[in-house]
């Protein structure tokens, strides 16, 4: 079965900016997921990126990665929804693209969406308790 996932931009930037270049984590190849962003998504990531480019921190081999990726691999879908649950307000956007999406899961590090624990269908995960749940099932 066919499982959507949404990664926050806290996971995109970090990679974009890691000094490392080891590639996405093995699941980003699976068949059987389905990666998912919005145009905010996309906004967000690449107002974040603009002010690490100013200050020359982006490793321009994971950023060609991501657009790669994005630009042959991704789902991009119009989010329409307005959800207003987050405690931190400018968190509602993943919220509603996960809504929109019908995504199984959210993947963050930030408290204010893990919290939540989930949202309507959506599990709000970490990319850990994510690898752990793959290990574990034959998604």
């Amino acid at each position: 079965m066919q499982k959507k996932i949404i990664i926050d931009t806290n996971w995109w930037v970090a990679f974009i900016l890691s000094k490392k270049t080891t590639g996405f984590p093995e699941f980003f190849s699976f068949t059987q997921i389905d990666i998912v962003f919005s145009a905010d998504l996309l906004n967000e990531i690449s107002n974040t990126l603009n002010y690490a480019r100013s200050i020359k921190r982006v490793n321009e081999y994971n950023y060609n990665v991501f657009l790669s990726f994005v630009k042959n691999s991704a789902i991009v879908i119009e989010s329409k929804s307005s959800i207003t649950i987050c405690r931190d307000p400018k968190d509602n956007f993943l919220l509603a693209l996960a809504k929109d999406a019908g995504a199984d899961y959210l993947i963050t590090r930030d408290d204010d969406l893990l919290s939540l624990n989930q949202f309507e269908n959506t599990s709000i995960v970490t990319l850990q308790q994510f690898i752990d749940i793959l290990n574990q099932s034959a998604i």
